[in-house]
């Protein structure tokens, strides 16, 4: 059920909620961003240089060859040693030999590693071309130096790695949002919740005087795409409060005590920007219950938040507002009073509330006759979040751009409509007639025996051109959006399902699997009319668990066979709409009522399976 208003919102320029200090704020980090940049661009050259010329020139060395010890008494004997160099090692008595040996004009590299007696040393020396070289004792003191340099380097690196890991990249970002509530659309019940919010960090005196105090949290509750991080930023805009946004995950980390650290520095940084919202967005992702978490980092992170919930006042002018779409899973202790005092719940908008997001996002776009084709969309897009409607519209532009087009029309949005609800026109999916046919009589028994129901909505439209999943679609066109269900709306619900597999059966002889969605969708209803709504012929609980699905049968296999008589009463009407549908793929109401004749009308649905 829908019964609640969306909050989405259109961005304009608000020149009231942006303030001075939060540009300067940027325009100096942006700045300082684009130093580091061209420094790192610049270091990262000057190694790539480096590291290219070290590499040339060893790539174009001679390389030296080693040579045995009877080589080296050979050569020394044969005089063919010339530019020698003699240099003692750290061990006793080992030498390390290099030298130039010519043999027939030509000329390389040797050098051997080997140990040398005193009378084999003074041979050695007493050669003209050998050279004793005397290790320098600075050399490797400087290396002992550069060592303890690099290792305190590192220590100190990793000590600075250590204090940066815990901080987090959008807790040191301070914006005032340009969204107000003048540009939330459809969230008046909302804005009604959190607008004492607005009022208390503007003028806190007021609430003083009389013991008022300001609900240190606010939690948005909502599905995805319903406008919770809008409001969040208008709360602050309105309250011309600094904006620190987090993500809920951005606490999670590998190492123990990192999330508590980025914690207490967010805590710290607002208390710093008075008056300042502190959003926390999918904060289950952090807020989960310790019952069935029992890490070490998600236990800390945790118990971090609640402390630095419970470290301020809430007259301080500090407010946190989280958002999440599954409260289930929160910690007890996050949810209590003095912590998050109020849950707003943001729920999939209601017709009106389309409407006001559809009018919001289509300003700046020429649609042909707005107001007429907004309503359209808004009454035909039941279950839709702010998100998906904003999606359509942009799908909408997007389809009159590819064909040129100066403005949207009716069956651009249509189209967009369809896209975002079934998925995109299959044009390249070919059904071979027999399939097609098929699909056809199935949504033509759909239609027909829709047209015999008065408490459903009205029909709009019925098609065959695959989309997504679906071979073809019905679709309705409500006055208002249902909030409450009657037993009576829900059996000609199911008998509606049941139409296309009538008309298979009816005009086949037999029943395919295009019907397995039909038959998904019409066990779910007679399982919660059962369980969950009390609409059997008992109160079924665990211990009569048979009974209520003998129930559960029974209504699915009554609505089957109720549809099976109706479409034999309509043969020759779903003959004719199947037809058409077949030349013609998609039918308007006025155009599916031009075809059948309104003879023989079946008695209501409603009254048949009474």
């Amino acid at each position: 059920m829908n019964d609640g208003i969306v909050c989405h919102a259109r961005l304009r320029n608000n020149d009231d909620c942006v303030a001075g200090a939060g540009q300067s704020v940027g325009g100096t980090h942006s700045t300082r961003m684009k130093f580091l940049k061209n420094t790192k661009l610049m270091v990262g050259s000057a190694l790539l240089v480096t590291g290219l010329t070290l590499l040339g020139i060893w790539c174009f060395r001679t390389p030296s060859r080693e040579i045995t010890r009877a080589e080296l008494d050979q050569f020394v004997q044969a005089k063919t040693l010339t530019d020698g160099r003699v240099r003692p090692t750290t061990y006793a008595g080992i030498y390390h030999l290099e030298a130039k040996h010519k043999l027939s004009g030509n000329s390389e590299r040797v050098f051997v590693t080997t140990h040398l007696d005193e009378a084999q040393i003074k041979t050695l020396f007493d050669q003209s071309w050998a050279k004793v070289e005397i290790p320098d004792q600075s050399i490797g003191q400087w290396v002992m130096v550069l060592s303890n340099l690099v290792i305190v380097g590192v220590v100190i690196g990793v000590m600075v790695y250590q204090r940066n890991i815990g901080r987090g990249k959008n807790a040191r970002v301070t914006e005032r949002p340009t969204v107000s509530f003048n540009d939330v659309a459809g969230i008046e019940e909302a804005k009604g919740e959190v607008s004492e919010v607005v009022d208390f960090l503007r003028d806190p005196k007021k609430y003083e005087r009389l013991g008022g105090r300001l609900p240190k949290g606010v939690l948005l509750v909502g599905p995805p795409g319903t406008g919770k991080t809008m409001l969040a930023k208008a709360i602050a805009c309105e309250a011309n409060a600094h904006f620190f946004s987090v993500h809920g995950s951005d606490f999670t980390e590998v190492f123990v005590g990192v999330g508590a650290k980025r914690v207490r520095q967010l805590f710290r940084q607002a208390a710093r920007n008075k008056p300042a919202i502190i959003f926390i967005d999918e904060i289950d992702s952090v807020g989960k219950n310790r019952k069935h978490d029992t890490h070490g980092e998600h236990q800390q992170t945790i118990n971090a938040l609640l402390a630095a919930m419970d470290g301020f006042d809430s007259s301080q002018g500090i407010v946190v507002i989280a958002a999440t779409n599954r409260p289930e899973d929160l910690d007890e202790a996050l949810l209590r009073p003095g912590r998050f005092d109020r849950k707003v719940y943001v729920p999939y908008p209601d017709m009106k509330g389309r409407r006001a997001i559809l009018q919001a996002h289509a300003a700046g776009k020429p649609i042909t006759d707005t107001e007429k084709a907004l309503d359209v969309i808004a009454q035909t897009t039941p279950g839709m979040s702010g998100a998906d409607l904003a999606n359509l519209l942009n799908e909408a532009a997007i389809f009159s751009a590819l064909q040129n087009a100066t403005q949207i029309s009716q069956t651009d949005l249509e189209a967009a409509r369809d896209k975002v609800h079934y998925g995109k026109e299959r044009k390249s999916m070919v059904l071979n007639q027999r399939e097609r046919e098929m699909v056809a009589y199935h949504e033509a028994g759909h239609t027909i025996i829709h047209l015999q129901t008065p408490l459903l909505p009205p029909l709009y439209k019925v098609s065959i051109v695959p989309r997504g999943q679906a071979l073809g679609a019905t679709t309705l066109l409500p006055d208002e959006d249902q909030h409450l269900q009657s037993r009576q709306f829900l059996l000609e619900e199911l008998l509606v399902l049941m139409g296309g597999r009538a008309a298979e059966k009816t005009f086949y002889g037999a029943t395919t699997n295009g019907a397995s969605g039909d038959l998904d969708v019409a066990r779910k209803i007679a399982r919660k009319m059962i369980h969950e709504w009390g609409m059997g012929e008992k109160l079924y609980y665990e211990p009569e668990q048979h009974d209520a699905e003998v129930e559960i049968n029974c209504l699915l296999e009554t609505a089957d066979r109720r549809a099976h008589e109706l479409i034999q009463t309509h043969k020759e009407n779903t003959d004719k709409l199947a037809k058409a549908l077949l030349e013609r793929e998609t039918l308007t109401k006025d155009e599916v009522l031009q075809l059948i004749t309104p003879a023989n009308v079946a008695v209501p649905a409603s009254e048949a399976l009474a």
